[in-house]
């Protein structure tokens, strides 16, 4: 071929092509290659290797085409090249050897082309499998292929097991497998849809179950597609299998549930329906509205709103308004109104209904309920009635009432339980302070006359203001059982309790409470009775010291004791058979006349038969008696009639005075130089108690001297202190101010100060400056200007954050029920001052971080708390060191309590923190007229 004729085609064609040498050097090449690459062929040839091929496309010419071309064999594939722009291009190339005659390598003709395309289609290709296998490997759906032809799987996915059961390798192996599964009565319907697919249908879904690994029934949904040869044969079926088990329940469960929906609408009373808005007509309407109103369902079909023509005419406002509310898409919670059956009878209704909108939220449709109210109406008026005659009953009743709303209470529960609180015994027991809270909470409604009349009460309000006064300890812990109950979701208790009438009386009670069904969700009613007990728990405690004195009396009597009816002995204690020397079995099998003496026998029997026959208590003279090893003794006997078992018989005590009646002349001389001595002795006891009573006198003027003494040195050494803190801060911090003021302006009007001079004259108007501090601080330490300014508790809440800001502890001060505590000055103070100790105390000596104090009002004492969470110390040896080292801070705290006739106590174990009590009477802190 001419070669120029060659090189003409090779630069027309739109193919790079190239001619190269022996070692792929290009000699010659079209204008595609060179345009490839951006170069001409001079650069190609004449450029570095490394700039246009990059090092692996190097290695792939050396090592693998250079040796296939030169054995005579062709090459190719795809390699990477770098253009001229420097960026990495991938293209698909081919080299073709040239041989001579003699079978030499002479040439090589190579072609190439963009690569980019295929590589970019390879790797969606690689991205979509790995999407697909994901897919597949994830999914709860089952992917398949199976082969028409033999029924086996070329692919199934990993979900299938999940499904049936079986691994996906069970289905490659066993031919069938599936059609295994399948229920025996489904096998025709299987078999049918086979033959539909095989003759080229194929349906969009398929339900069927089948029977899985574990023998339970699945149903499974299936969609499919038939792959079919160019004639139109069926080759394969691709598809999805989907476990649809829980939806095929749901469907059987709303059948059932549709056909349960669609009998109540048939056989209650109650209507059901859907209406159009604003049409007023009826989409749906339940056949019982006939029954409901007496018109037949088709008259409420034929005419738009023909409820409207059942209206009380009383009641079309009402309809017309209500109406024009849900065109606007407004719904009330219920309508209640009266209606005209077609009998004639006024009826009510009521109505309950949703509203439906479309995507711009006009509305369309209600769906509701409606129910014959006529008799809820007539229960709602006759509540109305039993209302007003609870309230009659509840005035006028005997017995006392009390009706109480716990609404807020019940929110409080409400609220711990948020917090985790289930245990609320426990709760109340950590927390005391709660059930004042929840006392708090309580808002008694009304009570009763019976009430006012039991706690001896002039007004209500006389005895909501003194409920303090009403509760005893044995109150309070009902209390507290009744919050318990509450607490934890019970609605009724019954204890027995004291209560303190407000003249001062203690009585017992019967206290009840319930609450009545329909306000247990809310406890906004709650009904309290107190029955009074008083005497019958008087009575029972005087018959159980009674019964308790006779039994003792009767089993530990010296005296013989039996119970006779007629001729038979039904009871003997011990002391009788003492007394007569026989067993108890031989005495009841004995008369009783025969154990009597015979000289005596006559007297005794002419007094018994006196008894019988009066039936009057009779006690005989000292007779003597028989025993059984034939010994006398004498005894005296008492007979009293009783009621045995329901029937008559006697009582007889027998005492035996033997040696009564041996010693009764001995006593008789021995009485009187008793009486002698008895004379002599009292009148030296007589002598002694005048001088104890003398001396009990001296000590107790004696301690009240002291007493007053100490109020004395107190009153002196508060009004000592209230004169050096006016002294402090009225001469000494304003002299000391004054100082400041010259410092500060010393310098003034000096031309040149020194500098040292200057800071000596500013460090001494420091030093001034924290002096003037001092002073104050010493001032209000001997006398707080807010105790006076501001009273005891701003006085004490202030100290509190005072010693919180100095001590860097955190200090909390609580007080309840102080409003209306009427406080003298020398209450307050020596209150203030016994708090101010107890923090120094702490600050001190306790290392704690935390201290609370507290003054509760708790009728008939007001209560001090100091307690921290200190390190704690043994009390008796403390009390015991201060009163040996003269230490008066703890003695100073107790004998200001003593002088407001209060108790300091002190509760502490090493590492346990330290509390302090101080109790005092509220009668003492009264201020003075």
């Amino acid at each position: 071929m001419n070669p120029h004729l060659f090189a003409q085609v090779l630069s027309a064609s739109g193919v790079a092509m190239a001619i190269r040498d022996k070692n792929l050097r290009p000699i010659f090449a079209n204008q595609a290659f060179t345009g490839f690459y951006g170069y001409s062929l001079a650069e190609i040839v004449g450029g570095r290797a490394e700039d246009i091929l990059p090092g692996k496309t190097q290695s792939l010419l050396d090592q693998t085409v250079r040796p296939m071309v030169r054995a005579g064999q062709s090459w190719e594939g795809e390699y990477a090249i770098r253009t001229a722009s420097g960026r990495l291009c991938p293209v698909w190339g081919r080299f073709d050897p040239v041989l001579d005659d003699a079978g030499r390598l002479t040439h090589v003709i190579s072609i190439m082309r963009d690569a980019s395309a295929s590589l970019r289609l390879r790797n969606a290709l690689t991205q979509s499998e790995r999407h697909l296998h994901f897919l597949t490997e994830n999914t709860r759906d089952c992917l398949f292929r199976l082969r028409v032809a033999d029924r086996r799987f070329d692919y199934i996915s990993p979900a299938v097991q999940s499904i049936t059961g079986y691994s996906p390798q069970e289905f490659y192996e066993i031919p069938g497998l599936f059609d295994r599964l399948m229920p025996g009565e489904w096998a025709g319907v299987f078999d049918l849809w086979w033959r539909e697919m095989l003759d080229g249908v194929c349906r969009d879904e398929y339900e069927f179950p089948l029977i899985h690994k574990d023998g339970s029934l699945r149903w499974i949904n299936q969609r499919v597609t038939l792959d079919r040869e160019a004639d139109g044969t069926a080759t394969a079926l691709e598809g999805i299998l989907s476990d649809i088990t829980r939806r095929h329940e749901a469907q059987e469960m709303l059948a059932v549930a549709q056909k349960s929906l669609n009998f109540i609408s048939s056989s209650t009373s109650d209507i059901f329906f859907r209406m159009a808005i604003p049409e007023g007509t009826y989409d749906y309407l339940s056949p019982s509205v006939e029954k409901f109103s007496g018109y037949p369902l088709a008259e409420y079909q034929a005419q738009p709103l023909f409820v409207r023509e059942l209206i009380h005419p009383d009641w079309h406002d009402y309809f017309r308004k209500t109406w024009a509310e849900l065109c606007r898409g407004v719904v009330r919670s219920e309508y209640v109104f009266q209606f005209i059956h077609k009998s004639g009878e006024v009826r009510w209704a009521r109505q309950r209904v949703v509203m439906h909108k479309d995507t711009q939220g006009n509305p369309i449709a209600i769906e509701g309920m409606a129910s014959d109210a006529t008799e809820y109406m007539h229960t709602v008026e006759a509540l109305r009635k039993s209302e007003a005659r609870f309230r009659a009953l509840f005035e006028d009743s005997p017995i006392s009432l009390w009706e109480e709303d716990l609404t807020r209470l019940k929110a409080h529960f409400d609220t711990l339980k948020a917090r985790g609180v289930t245990d609320f015994r426990a709760h109340f027991s950590a927390h005391p302070e709660d059930l004042a809270r929840c006392a708090a909470l309580v808002d008694v409604v009304a009570v009763n006359k019976a009430t006012l009349q039991l706690l001896r009460a002039e007004s209500r309000g006389d005895l909501l203001g003194n409920l303090d006064k009403v509760l005893t300890e044995s109150s309070m812990n009902a209390f507290t059982e009744e919050m318990i109950v509450l607490a934890s979701g019970g609605h009724e208790y019954c204890g027995e309790i004291t209560h303190r009438t407000l003249d001062g009386q203690i009585i017992w009670v019967m206290v009840h409470f319930s609450v009545p069904p329909e306000h247990r969700q809310t406890l906004s009613r709650v009904i309290v009775s107190l029955l009074d007990v008083t005497p019958r728990k008087r009575a029972e405690q005087a018959l159980m010291e009674s019964e308790g004195r006779y039994r003792a009396l009767v089993e530990n009597a010296q005296e013989g004791v039996a119970v006779i009816q007629g001729q038979s002995i039904l009871f003997i204690n011990d002391a009788m058979t003492h007394v007569f020397g026989y067993a108890r079995q031989e005495l009841q099998a004995l008369n009783p006349l025969q154990l009597i003496h015979p000289d005596d026998m006559p007297g005794i029997r002419e007094q018994v038969a006196i008894h019988l026959g009066g039936r009057k208590a009779v006690a005989f003279a000292p007779f003597r008696v028989v025993t059984g090893d034939g010994g006398i003794k004498w005894v005296t006997l008492s007979i009293k009639p009783i009621m045995w078992n329901g029937q008559q018989a006697h009582l007889e005590i027998l005492a035996d005075v033997t040696g009564h009646k041996l010693l009764e002349e001995e006593l008789r001389a021995a009485h009187a130089e008793v009486e002698n001595r008895v004379r002599l002795r009292t009148a030296e006891l007589s002598e002694a108690n005048t001088r104890l009573m003398a001396e009990a006198e001296e000590r107790r003027l004696a301690q009240e001297r002291i007493l007053s003494l100490t109020q004395q040195l107190i009153h002196a050494q508060e009004n000592e202190r209230q004169r050096i803190a006016r002294d402090l801060h009225d001469k000494v911090a304003q002299d000391l101010s004054s100082i400041v003021l010259n410092m500060e302006t010393l310098f003034d009007g000096c031309a040149w100060v020194d500098e040292v001079l200057r800071q000596r004259g500013e460090a001494v108007t420091e030093v001034v400056r924290g002096a003037i501090a001092a002073v104050r601080e010493i001032a209000y330490g001997l006398r707080p200007p807010a105790l006076d300014q501001l009273g005891l508790l701003l006085a004490l809440e202030n100290h509190c954050a005072e010693t919180a800001r100095r001590t860097g502890l955190e200090v909390r001060f609580q007080a309840v029920g102080m409003d209306d505590v009427p406080l003298s000055f020398d209450a307050e103070i020596n209150l203030y001052r016994m708090v101010q100790e107890a923090l120094n105390n702490t600050a001190r000596h306790a290392r704690a971080s935390r201290v609370a104090v507290r003054m509760v009002k708790s009728h008939p004492e007001l209560l001090v708390r100091i307690e921290d969470n200190g390190q704690g110390f043994d009390v008796d040896r403390r009390m015991a060191e201060a009163l040996a080292e003269n230490r008066m801070g703890l003695r100073s705290m107790e004998e200001r309590a003593r002088l407001v006739c209060g108790v300091m106590e002190i509760q502490s174990r090493v590492g346990t923190g330290t509390r302090i009590v101080f109790k005092i009477p509220l009668d003492t802190l009264k201020r003075s007229a």
